[in-house]
């Protein structure tokens, strides 16, 4: 007999619990449907203690938990559902209705001043392999008058990498042994781990466990995901006026390479998000980060091959607000530019020579941007150019790199 239930549901995710009393180590497949149509689908295998605790299911995690990769709307109404893949059966307390919230048609919140109300600054998320070209484009974001960034090159001021840790720590299911135990806090003022208090014999204090689930996978992740976009929010707004930039509706920053719980957590907070992904040749990258960082070949290889195949993903799944631009056309000419500024509804230039003549020089390490371009046919031997064609071939082509 199947049991099951949706303690969340939001704009932005859905949570609870699904188990087949038959078989019990099963993890049952479920899809989400959001106004009649399938907007995503998970698999309930999630620790869920509480529902081990049953006896009735087993020792397997029973839980689930999907973060939609765009958030719904929230100025219209949307019917939402979960249910079981096999059979399209509702789970318990899996049909919803999501009314329009009426405070999405107020005005911005620049204009509504007021204390402690920051812009509605929207982000500019720039995701890239190390060495893709990511501090060039955001000195050429920088300049905008639309966009504001804090400008220490090469750009390392990362708030919404560090919030998004902040946000993975704090939203976390419990785990007593690998993280934070409640005797362990005292006397330690920095390492705060998951919550102890939602799992283990510190979860009894609720009778219905399902009410601390609901707490911890909805209500939680809702305000402290609000109160984290306020903060960053309110830097940027506090920085634009430091700048001097009063027309800023953008704010920019790098991603930490392409570190997908950033990704997921820019657009689980900030609705309307943008992002841009930078490719390289990554032969050129190869290169440039043994130059620069030192890097054995073995070490640059594996990071730039796991990079290739998120990038490949990352294109796969994109939709309208992932933009991808490569590295050769952002050095090359002003036709790149005026496909970002479409995308970004801000006006986005090539940064001025002088200017990118300084910053390349304290950066790079080749002579030139053009020279740059193509310094694998000099710099690799015959058999690691094998060897990255062989590894890279479906990047290269995806991206119309030529292979030889």
């Amino acid at each position: 007999m199947r049991g099951g239930h949706v303690d969340a549901v939001s704009r932005t995710h859905v949570a609870g619990w699904a188990a087949d009393s038959e078989q019990p180590d099963r993890a049952l497949e479920l899809c989400v449907l959001v106004d009649g149509r399938e907007h995503g689908r998970m698999t309930a295998n999630l620790p869920r203690r509480d529902i081990t605790a049953l006896g009735r299911f087993g020792t397997a995690g029973h839980g689930f938990h999907l973060v939609f990769p765009t958030p719904l709307t929230a100025i219209a109404e949307h019917r939402l559902s979960v249910r079981y893949a096999d059979t399209m059966a509702a789970l318990p307390n899996g049909e919803r209705v999501l009314t329009p919230d009426l405070k999405a048609d107020a005005p911005p919140a620049q204009d509504r001043a007021g204390p402690g109300m920051a812009p509605q600054l929207t982000p500019i998320l720039v995701s890239a392999p190390g060495r893709s070209g990511t501090t060039y484009l955001m000195s050429c974001l920088a300049a905008s008058p639309q966009i504001v960034a804090a400008e220490l090159i090469p750009y390392e001021v990362r708030l919404l990498s560090y919030y998004a840790s902040v946000f993975d720590v704090l939203t976390a299911p419990a785990d007593l042994e690998r993280s934070t135990h409640p005797d362990r806090l005292e006397g330690d003022g920095f390492h705060i781990g998951f919550n102890p208090f939602t799992a283990g014999q510190y979860a009894q204090a609720f009778r219905d466990q399902s009410v601390l689930a609901s707490f911890q996978s909805s209500w939680v992740p809702e305000r402290l995901g609000s109160a984290l976009a306020e903060t960053v929010r309110e830097y940027y707004a506090r920085l634009a006026a430091d700048q001097g930039k009063p027309a800023v509706r953008l704010f920019a920053e790098k991603n930490n390479n392409v570190n997908e719980p950033t990704r997921a957590f820019v657009r689980r907070t900030f609705p309307g998000m943008r992002e841009i992904a930078i490719t390289r040749d990554p032969r050129d990258v190869l290169c440039s980060q043994m130059a620069y960082f030192s890097s054995s070949q073995d070490t640059a290889f594996q990071h730039i091959s796991g990079s290739c195949r998120q990038l490949l993903m990352m294109h796969e799944a994109a939709g309208e607000d992932l933009c991808f631009v490569r590295y050769e056309d952002l050095v090359g000419g002003t036709a790149a530019f005026e496909t970002l500024s479409a995308f970004l509804g801000a006006t986005v230039k090539p940064a001025q020579a002088q200017a990118n003549e300084a910053t390349f020089a304290r950066h790079a390490t080749s002579e030139s941007p053009q020279a740059s371009i193509g310094r694998w046919r000099r710099d690799l031997p015959h058999a690691l150019r094998a060897q990255t064609a062989t590894a890279w071939g479906p990047f290269l082509e995806r991206f119309g790199y030529r292979q030889a």
